[in-house]
C-alpha cells in the first residue's frame, strides 16, 4: 500500500467522520426551514410544541432501539411491545393503579431480557428473534385486547405525564431525561464502552474479556423497558390501550436512529445523534401534515432519509456479517 493510497484512505475516514456528525444537524436544520418558509406558523411556538409533543414517544423508541444497534443488532419488536403495554396498562390500572404499572414495566423489561437471551444463548440474529416478537406480541395484544380498551380508572399512576413543565410538554420532558440518564450510563459504567466494543467487533470483545451475552441480554432488559415505557406514554396521552396503536412507529423509531448519524452495522453513533434523528422524523411527520401533504408520502419520505443515512454511516467492511 502506497502512502498515497494510505493518505486517501485517512482523508475518506475524515469525511465520514464529518459527515456522520453535522450531516444530521443540517438536514435537520434544512426541514425546519423549509417547512417554515411554505408555512410560516410552522414555526409558532404552539407548532413547536407540538412538535415536541409528537417526537417524545418516538423518542422513548428510539433511545432502546440505538442501545441494540449499536450492539449491531436490530429489535423489530419494540412497537408490538409497546402496544401490548397499552393494553396490558388498561387492564392493569383500574385494579392495581400504580403497582400495576410497575408490574408491566416489569414484563416488558423482562420479556426484552429473554429476546436477548435468546438471541446471545442462541446465537440466533436479533433480526430473526425480534421479528418471531413482533409477530407474537402483535397476536397477544389482539386477542387480550381485540379493540381500544378504555381506562376506567387508575389514570393517576400517568397523569403526571399530561400538562406541561417550564413551557415544554412532559412527555418530551421526559422522554429527554431518560436520554439524558441511558447518556451518563454509557460514557461512566463498563456497559457502555462494552456496547460500543461488541458493535466494532464482536469476536474482538470477546477476547478481550467483555461479557458478551451478558451485555445483549441488559441491552435488550432497556429496549423492553423503552418499550413499555412508550405504551405507558400512549395511555397517558389517550387515556386507553389499543392492540395496534404503536404499529406505526416502528419505522420512524429506527429511522431516527439511522437519520441521526448512528451507524445500522454497530459500534459508531450515540443518543444525542438520536435526539437530533427524533427532532428531523418529528419536522417530516408535523411539518407534512402542517402544509397539507398526504400522509400516503411519510413512508417514501422515511425511507429516502434511511437510504440517504446508511449510504453515509455503514461500515462496508461488516456487511457480510448478520446479527
Amino acid at each position: 500500500m502506497t502512502i498515497a493510497s494510505t493518505e486517501r484512505g485517512a482523508g475518506k475516514a475524515v469525511l465520514a467522520n464529518i459527515l456522520g456528525r453535522f450531516a444530521p444537524i443540517v438536514v435537520f436544520a434544512a426541514l425546519l426551514f423549509l417547512f417554515g418558509a411554505i408555512q410560516p406558523s410552522f414555526l409558532s411556538a404552539y407548532s413547536l410544541r407540538v412538535l415536541a409533543g409528537e417526537s417524545s414517544i418516538i423518542l422513548v423508541l428510539a433511545i432502546g432501539q440505538t442501545l441494540v444497534i449499536l450492539l449491531g443488532g436490530i429489535d423489530l419488536s419494540m412497537a408490538a411491545l409497546a402496544s401490548l403495554t397499552s393494553v396490558l396498562l388498561a387492564l392493569a390500572l383500574p385494579v392495581a393503579g400504580a403497582p400495576g404499572l410497575i408490574g408491566v414495566l416489569l414484563l416488558a423489561t423482562l420479556i426484552g431480557a429473554a429476546q436477548g437471551y435468546i438471541h446471545a444463548r442462541a446465537q440466533i440474529p436479533s433480526f430473526i428473534v425480534t421479528l418471531a416478537g413482533m409477530g407474537l406480541f402483535s397476536g397477544a395484544a389482539l386477542v387480550i385486547g381485540h379493540t381500544t380498551i378504555i381506562l376506567q380508572g387508575g389514570y393517576e399512576a400517568v397523569s403526571w405525564l399530561s400538562g406541561r413543565i417550564l413551557g415544554v410538554p412532559r412527555p418530551f420532558a421526559f422522554a429527554v431525561g431518560l436520554l439524558l440518564v441511558l447518556l451518563a450510563a454509557l460514557r461512566w459504567l463498563p456497559l457502555g464502552r462494552h456496547i460500543y466494543a461488541i458493535g466494532l467487533g464482536e469476536l474482538g470483545a470477546l477476547l478481550s474479556g467483555v461479557k458478551v451475552a451478558r451485555t445483549k441480554i441488559a441491552v435488550f432488559a432497556v429496549s423492553g423497558l423503552c418499550a413499555g415505557l412508550a405504551g405507558m406514554m400512549f395511555v397517558a396521552r389517550t387515556h386507553s390501550g389499543n392492540p395496534t396503536i404503536a404499529d406505526s412507529l416502528l419505522l420512524p423509531s429506527i429511522a431516527a436512529v439511522v437519520v441521526g448519524g448512528s451507524a445500522i452495522t454497530g459500534g459508531v453513533g450515540g443518543l444525542m445523534r438520536t435526539l437530533v434523528g427524533t427532532l428531523t422524523i418529528g419536522v417530516l411527520r408535523v411539518g407534512m401534515a402542517v402544509v397539507g401533504l398526504d400522509p400516503a408520502y411519510e413512508p417514501i419520505a422515511y425511507g429516502i432519509l434511511i437510504a440517504g443515512a446508511v449510504a453515509f454511516t455503514i461500515d462496508r467492511s461488516k456487511t457480510g456479517i448478520v446479527k
